[in-house]
């Protein structure tokens, strides 16, 4: 049961950082999220959704490192918009980061 609750708060914290990618238009749908920011095939965000399944760890790591790497870049602009954007990913990859160690720490001591 545990690992189920788990897999939920997952799969939630990857539904915001979608829409979140959505809203700020650096994602045009659930195929494109899967491929460019997930490291996986065009159906595998759908896929999860769809079934209620715990994205991959590999799929969270590698949209973490998209998040750290866009945001640090976006950081260093010369436009406050794009910082602003920046600061956005950055604190999405926190929070994403969290939920990863937190699951983690949990799953250890078990």
């Amino acid at each position: 049961m545990r690992a189920e609750s788990s897999g939920t708060i997952q799969l939630e914290m990857i539904d915001i950082i979608f829409d979140e990618l959505q809203r700020l238009g650096q994602c045009r749908s659930r195929s494109d999220f899967s491929c460019d920011w997930l490291g996986r095939n065009a159906a595998y965000f759908r896929s999860i959704q769809s079934k209620g399944l715990e994205p991959s760890i590999e799929a969270q790591l590698n949209l973490a490192a998209k998040l750290r790497e866009v945001g640090m870049c976006f950081g260093t602009s010369q436009y406050p918009a794009v910082v602003t954007i920046g600061q956005i990913y950055l604190k999405l990859y926190g929070e994403l980061l969290d939920a990863l160690l937190t699951d983690a720490r949990s799953n250890a001591v078990n």
